[in-house]
């Protein structure tokens, strides 16, 4: 059974993480048999260059069975869903979405983003569906990786159906506490506690090496052929 960690540790592992590249993970995974934790293409990030790692805080949402305008909701209902959305989230944290399908409206935005960053420290978000309100979330430097973008408002077409339990984004499963990996080229899931996150990351970190060890000498001249003669890989 793999290693149990304490939250601080499993951030420490990400901050490891960040210094490696998707691919490296997913190659890593791979090697370990786990060949479907990588998400579907078309999760773009919003800002180009983030890269983050962070246990998974998981919510589902699905398009409304009935419209209600906001001024319709039950005070004390509105409070209740807030609380579960944002009452449980940790440091850290990446938020994974699932909208079941849904396109018609943004199923994350500016306060929620907000709201996330500031009252639960989330580091990013992670949306299979499209987000609205980009310009004001790059304001506050929240990287978020969606299916697209709409302008659309989620009140009353988008219902919450659940926090903190396992959905499907992306066609992968995510748990709650699996370990999120995202940068330029996409969206790797760590399933815990299936796999051990120390050697997964100490193997990417491997990967990495051995990757710029080849690059470098393949752009000092030596062949294909040779470097993977050498190392045993490209």
């Amino acid at each position: 059974m793999p290693k149990q960690y304490t939250h601080d540790e499993i951030l420490s592992l990400c901050a490891r993480l960040e210094k490696t590249y998707t691919p490296a993970v997913a190659d890593t995974l791979d090697d370990l048999g786990f060949m479907h934790q990588t998400l579907e293409s078309g999760f773009a990030p919003i800002i180009p260059d983030a890269i983050v790692a962070g246990p998974a805080y998981t919510i589902e949402e699905a398009v409304t069975k009935k419209s209600t305008k906001l001024a319709e909701y039950d005070p004390g209902f509105v409070a209740q869903a807030l609380n579960a959305v944002f009452g449980s989230m940790q440091k850290g944290q990446i938020i994974a979405i699932t909208a079941n399908g849904f396109r018609g409206a943004g199923a994350f935005g500016e306060l929620m983003a907000t709201t996330s960053r500031y009252v639960g420290g989330v580091k990013a978000a992670v949306v299979d569906g499209p987000i609205r309100d980009i310009r004001r979330i790059l304001e506050i430097e929240f990287p978020v990786w969606a299916r697209g973008n709409i302008p659309t408002d989620s009140i009353g077409r988008i219902d919450l159906i659940g926090v903190g339990n396992p959905i499907f984004c992306g066609g992968v499963r995510i748990n709650p506490g699996d370990i999120i990996f995202a940068d330029r080229d996409g969206v790797v899931v760590i399933p815990l506690p299936d796999v051990d996150i120390e050697e997964v990351v100490s193997r990417a970190e491997e990967v990495v090496s051995a990757e710029r060890r080849s690059r470098m000498e393949i752009r000092g001249g030596s062949s294909l052929l040779d470097v993977y003669k050498k190392y045993g890989k490209l």
